[in-house]
């Protein structure tokens, strides 16, 4: 497993070693894998960004995500992992966009709201209230 550090070092997410090199956030929330070694994919089917030489890549070629060691700054203490949550089926992948030009830039979002945006949304019905009769 490869944790992944955001920008200023702290822990927030790790790569299993699954088929799939499911991305899991440190809770446990499955958000997001690795396609072909080099595409980051939500688990929506969203396109997220690219896994390039230990460095998570946006859109904008911007860097957003790390292991400890590629990150910028020292890192945190790993955390220790929690039991992993049911993943949903993966949703089909949506074409990826080409390769930005990539930069040593930091991206303005944080790497937890990044990977989130891959999170599958789960819709609850509710249940109707029972009418209570008078």
């Amino acid at each position: 497993m490869k944790t992944l550090f955001n920008k200023r070092g702290d822990p927030v997410a790790y790569i299993s070693d699954d088929f799939s090199k499911t991305i899991y956030l440190t809770d446990g929330s499955p958000v997001a894998y690795l396609h072909n070694q080099n595409h980051v994919y939500g688990l929506n089917g969203c396109h997220l960004g690219w896994w390039i030489e230990e460095i998570l890549y946006n859109h904008d070629g911007e860097r957003i995500g790390f292991t400890s060691g590629t990150c910028p700054v020292s890192t945190g203490r790993e955390p220790t992992k929690t039991k992993r949550k049911s993943m949903d089926e993966m949703k089909p992948r949506w074409e990826a966009p080409p390769l930005p030009k990539l930069s040593f830039n930091f991206a303005d979002l944080d790497l937890e709201s990044f990977l989130r945006e891959g999170q599958v949304v789960r819709s609850y019905e509710e249940s109707p209230s029972a009418e209570s009769s008078v």
